[in-house]
């Protein structure tokens, strides 16, 4: 009977592939097998056979696997006929020899996914360049890698996908992998997002592997990718890790987004701040700024930590060191206006202090309307607060 599973399970993953992969050599297999038995009707010589072609043909057998099957092939005839011995005593497995047909039945077939392991990736990569243009949330990608590839794999499997995804993620600069970095980076995001603790000691265990990283582009999304899971930086070898924190601290743009640099939110967002007053004092915007979506995701981190005020400290030492008008219009719209409500006295007063010592913010067309929010937040928060003070406020009728 384990004989019998066996072979099914086997029929049913070369059926899977050929269902759902359009897998060519399980095809052949297929085809193969039944040409046979329609020539061969009596003939179980075809099970063998199958059990050699899928090991010779494939990855879903390695060498002993396929020994230790054509052995249960050899217990299962021996139980199956009778056949009296010298002794005249037929033949019946003991329980060690059936425990570890069992065994070697599971390890080998039954508990391995029907994609092929040296083949899933092969196929996963081709695919996502195929849909990489379909899918327009993560979770949608998510979802349909989820049922066609991850639901059916083991953990041995797992590991190798997530190796070859980081090397074309993280490491090739060909044409192609350039050309589909983003869609790779998403779905080793999804996978690892998937047991983080695993795949995280995958890259401990292969450390100098996954230290191996390529310049500019695989660099760049290699900081992003530690930036959202920064317990796997000190997991890299010390010199990667040097190589990281070098190129982190020449834009500050990826600067924001290396949390794996501080230990906490609070330390992080003042260096930023000391950051942008050392190297963009009003000088700040144009080439030298932070995307919209990472400054969101600093106050997602500063607000789970309680400390969400300690980001109007860096808005304001943004806006304050513009670099020329346009910038000043961005900033203020993007990231002063939205949240200026919730500015504190002291954040009100170095933005008034910044702002009287660069020009490029207060000189605007757009700086009377702008200001006037500046000034209503701060005759809110600030007892006896005198806009007369600042000449370069707008008038909007009285003093205090």
């Amino acid at each position: 009977m384990l004989w019998t599973v066996v072979i099914c399970d086997l029929v049913y993953k070369l059926q899977h592939l050929k269902d759902i992969h359009n897998d060519a050599k399980a095809i052949s297999i297929l085809d193969e097998m039944v040409d046979f038995q329609s020539k061969n009707p009596t003939n179980p010589k075809w099970e063998e056979n199958l059990l050699r072609e899928i090991s010779s043909r494939t990855s879903l057998l390695e060498a002993q696997e396929l020994d230790s099957l054509l052995v249960l092939q050899k217990h299962r005839h021996l139980s199956a006929h009778p056949v009296i011995t010298k002794t005249d005593i037929l033949f019946k497995p003991h329980r060690e020899m059936v425990l570890s047909d069992i065994r070697n039945a599971l390890d080998a077939v039954l508990t391995k996914p029907p994609i092929l392991t040296k083949q899933v990736f092969s196929e996963l990569i081709l695919d996502l360049e195929r849909v990489k243009d379909l899918f327009v949330a993560k979770s949608q990608l998510a979802r349909y890698l989820e049922s066609r590839y991850f639901s059916s794999l083991n953990k041995d499997v797992f590991a190798h996908i997530f190796k070859s995804l980081w090397r074309v993620a993280f490491k090739i600069e060909d044409e192609k992998c350039n050309k589909n970095r983003e869609i790779n980076v998403l779905a080793l995001r999804i996978l690892f997002e998937r047991d983080r603790e695993f795949f995280a000691g995958c890259i401990r265990d292969s450390s100098v592997y996954y230290s191996e990283i390529g310049n500019d582009a695989p660099l760049r999304q290699v900081i992003f990718f530690m930036g959202d899971y920064p317990h796997i930086f000190p997991l890299l070898t010390e010199a990667t890790r040097e190589f990281i924190k070098a190129q982190s601290t020449t834009n500050v743009d990826l600067l924001a987004v290396s949390y794996f640099l501080s230990n906490n939110i609070s330390e992080h967002i003042a260096m930023l701040v000391a950051y942008i007053n050392k190297n963009h004092a009003q000088a700040f915007g144009d080439t030298h700024t932070i995307h919209r979506n990472h400054i969101q995701d600093l106050r997602g981190h500063a607000n789970s930590a309680g400390v969400e005020g300690h980001v109007n400290k860096l808005l304001v030492t943004m806006y304050v060191n513009a670099i020329n008008f346009d910038a000043s219009d961005v900033i203020f719209s993007q990231f002063i206006k939205p949240y200026i409500e919730g500015f504190s006295a002291e954040d009100i007063k170095s933005l008034l202090e910044g702002v009287g010592k660069n020009s490029q913010t207060y000189r605007r067309s757009r700086a009377n309307e702008d200001h006037k929010l500046v000034v209503a937040q701060a005759r809110k928060i600030i007892k006896d607060f005198d806009a007369s003070a600042y000449d370069f406020l707008p008038k909007t009728g009285g003093g205090a």
